[in-house]
């Protein structure tokens, strides 16, 4: 992948300036190192930073179709793009590439916006019409790539990173407190919010048509949807099937011109791509890990269980809490959002090490949770289900609202939440709280959980609360392109969602209360024992108790109490009191079941400091 930004003017002509794009091209120079390229006529300006991994002397952006009549920048990789062009070029298409973008080009002029239906991979693209005079943006079914846009005096600016469109001048910096508070509430901020109020993310699965200020159509072509009635095929039958098409998934994603590595976790998802990569490839392949200097942490046992199976060059940095706040600033600078924890630093640490070995993209495990009910919510929920007035009326009228469904629990009780808030907000906006409060708008589509047994209910609510803005944002895509790596998610293949959307849940959750199930079933004889049998561990790092201990000296000043004053946004005599309960000998959390209130605190504190300032 790469970065893109650009310019369109929905309202005249030659108003568009080529120094503004090049200095949002140069702010995106870390996603695209390799080269850097626009386009610009009297309406559109499209700009293109290069990560090279096919064609490498002829796979330059923009590209253009035959007839030059329409333009394509695109910051993404697709990996059915061999099927594709074969069956383009036998409809008449002719290519001037052997890149893989270069197929969203000839699919757009043979099927127009049905053409997102054809594509397997990881995107956001735009396709300027030079003929219309309009544009066609979209953004990948998961979520993987990230498109953000504004508008401003009628001119509609976009690019893969805010920080981008910061560079247009008179863009307003201001906090956008929703957003806020949907970190505080959720596990991310969701599209299209982002903590910069008028700048949006399109969201995963949609696409916009723009030509001109009251012309624009912003539509969804793809959501989570499980069967209306579920098919049960057998274990046998999804263990092969699943098997297949990981692997075929897998496989997709090592195909470059460049050297692919992968990350070793330790735990089943990450373990079961490296033991696949190492049974079916002849190449010895990078791996990396990071282990904590905290035991209690720790997953090096596990990780060097799997890099002896699959025989990697491997790589690993000790990562201890001064690391953490080493790397802390650097993080949200690159994240473009504040954090519910300090995790995405040991991900920036691993993109790292990437960097420097002269690796450009890894495979990595995210998804299989949120497909294979993975998370320790699943066990919860079922035995819960036994629990009759788990869930008072309050929480049932919020569950109600925000996700269209009033017996529906997710993570915490959001009433009892929400009396947290009232103490840890400055009192103005404490007294403001219902403006902004995120447990007073719906969350999900009208009925994305009508009819969904609870383990689906759960699927579909952390793929949009955890994956897209989340996990695959500001813990990926920007932790690794922020040292020029590119990720990349075999769980997440088109094909294994599809996939993972038909098998049943009995078979992701068993009766015994064994997560992701069907996973270890295929797993079992390719992955060792020892990690199908381990208890699941989630990936956790230090949070501000230990932080606290490093004095490191700008981690204490932003959570001192004339700055969290001076912005305003927190209580400052609650915060020296949490300053006070973190600091108690023998105080530690129960990380990731506990909130780090104080994180949360930190890091908008940072934020601020960065980008409001």
């Amino acid at each position: 992948m790469c970065g893109i930004t650009g310019m369109f003017d929905m309202d005249g002509e030659n108003r568009l300036q080529p120094d503004i794009i090049q200095n949002m091209l140069q702010i995106l120079k870390h996603r695209g190192p390799d080269a850097q390229e626009v386009f610009m006529d009297k309406k559109a300006c499209l700009g293109f930073a290069r990560l090279s991994f096919l064609d490498l002397a002829g796979g330059m952006q923009p590209i253009f179709n035959e007839n030059k009549k329409l333009v394509l920048i695109c910051n993404g990789e697709i990996f059915n793009f061999r099927e594709l062009r074969k069956d383009l070029e036998a409809k008449g298409h002719v290519f001037c590439s052997n890149v893989d973008v270069e197929v969203i080009l000839h699919l757009y002029e043979q099927y127009q916006e049905k053409m997102l239906n054809y594509l397997n991979g990881q995107f956001a693209f735009v396709i300027y019409d030079v003929e219309k005079q309009e544009i066609f943006c979209a953004r990948d079914h998961m979520g993987i790539a990230p498109f953000f846009y504004t508008i401003q005096d009628n001119i509609f600016l976009f690019a893969s990173e805010i920080k981008a469109l910061l560079e247009y001048p008179g863009i307003e910096k201001k906090l956008n407190l929703y957003a806020v508070d949907q970190l505080l509430t959720f596990p991310g901020c969701l599209a299209p919010q982002t903590f910069f109020e008028g700048i949006h993310a399109l969201e995963n699965g949609h696409y916009m048509k723009i030509r001109k200020a009251e012309d624009v159509v912003q539509k969804e072509y793809w959501d989570m949807r499980f069967p209306e009635e579920m098919e049960d095929r057998g274990e046998e039958y999804y263990i092969e099937k699943l098997y297949t098409t990981l692997d075929k998934a897998i496989r997709n994603r090592l195909f470059a011109d460049v050297p692919i590595g992968f990350y070793i976790s330790g735990g089943l998802d990450s373990s079961i791509i490296a033991c696949m990569i190492h049974k079916h490839m002849q190449t010895t392949y990078h791996s990396f890990a990071i282990d904590f200097s905290d035991r209690s942490i720790s997953e090096a046992k596990y990780q060097r269980i799997i890099q002896r199976q699959v025989k990697s060059i491997h790589h690993k940095k000790l990562f201890t809490e001064h690391d953490i706040s080493h790397y802390m600033k650097s993080v949200i600078y690159h994240a473009e959002t504040p954090l519910r924890e300090s995790y995405d630093t040991a991900s920036m640490a691993l993109s790292e090490m990437v960097h420097q070995n002269q690796i450009k993209a890894v495979l990595t495990g995210e998804g299989a949770d949120e497909l294979f009910c993975g998370y320790v919510g699943y066990k919860f929920d079922v035995t819960r289900k036994h629990q009759e007035h788990f869930l008072n009326e309050e929480e049932r009228n919020i569950s109600a609202l925000v996700f269209g469904d009033p017996d529906f629990f997710y993570e915490r009780k959001l009433a009892d939440l929400e009396r947290v808030k009232r103490k840890l907000y400055a009192s103005d906006k404490a007294a403001a709280l219902d403006e902004f409060s995120a447990i007073k708008r719906p969350l999900f589509r009208d009925g994305a959980l009508r009819g969904l047994d609870i383990q689906q209910k759960r699927n579909y609510a952390d793929y949009k609360l955890r994956l897209p803005e989340h996990l695959l944002a500001d813990h990926g895509d920007r932790m690794v392109f922020a040292n020029s790596v590119e990720a990349r998610y075999p769980f997440l293949d088109q094909e294994m969602v599809e996939l993972a959307l038909q098998i049943p849940s009995k078979y992701k959750l068993n009766k015994d209360l064994n997560e992701k199930y069907i996973l270890k079933k295929m797993a079992r004889g390719l992955v060792p024992d020892q990690i199908l049998d381990r208890t699941k561990f989630a990936f956790v790092a230090n949070g501000v108790p230990e932080l606290i201990k490093c004095e490191d000296e700008y981690v204490l000043d932003m959570l001192s109490y004339s700055n969290i004053k001076r912005m305003g946004i927190f209580n400052a005599d609650y915060v020296e009191k949490l300053k006070q309960q973190y600091q108690t000998e023998g105080f530690k959390l129960n990380l990731p079941f506990d909130t780090d209130y104080l994180m949360f605190v930190l890091t908008v504190s940072i934020f601020c400091n960065i980008f409001m300032e």
